[in-house]
């Protein structure tokens, strides 16, 4: 019985000719009934299979399945970049604002424009509200900019 579990996933490898057995089980195959039905069942197969005319593919199958594998690799490439890119511009914009927190507290970046002086020639308490936050529009605005600029510096070299 231990002869027989070791030949069958051979079988098939045996009737077509491309697996050679060693002498000892090429006697168990001679003298087993179970095994030798098997291997011509097998046989068999393999003689309908050889009568019967291959399909062939069409023309274009070859280039069809190259393109549709180029596709997919490409999406693929196209979501690792996405990724890449919004993973560099956050950690360029948290450098940025990082270095311009620092150097904010550290008194360096000062504009030194009079607001109130500005807000009190336009006269309106909402202009006088906008205009005491113009540095930080325009520190975002300037952010905004350079993240901007990053991403389509990534995505022009992608293409």
């Amino acid at each position: 019985m231990k002869n027989c579990d070791e030949l069958e996933p051979l079988i098939e490898a045996i009737a077509d000719g491309s697996l050679e057995l060693p002498p000892e089980q090429l006697a168990h195959l001679a003298s087993c009934d179970r095994c030798a039905a098997r291997l011509e069942r097998a046989r068999a197969i393999e003689q309908l299979l050889s009568l019967r005319e291959a399909a062939a593919p069409p023309a274009n199958f070859t280039q069809n399945v190259m393109a549709r594998i180029g596709h997919e690799q490409w999406r693929t490439e196209r979501v690792i970049d996405l990724g890449f890119n919004l993973a560099m511009a956050a950690g360029i914009f948290a450098i940025l604002a990082g270095g311009v927190g620092l150097a904010w507290s550290l008194g360096l970046l000062t504009i030194t424009v009079d607001f109130d002086a500005i807000a009190q020639a336009l006269g309106g308490d909402f202009t006088g509200r906008v205009l005491s936050q113009v540095q930080t529009i325009a520190m975002a605005a300037v952010l905004l900019t350079i993240a901007l600029a990053l991403w389509w510096w990534a995505e022009a070299a992608t293409d």
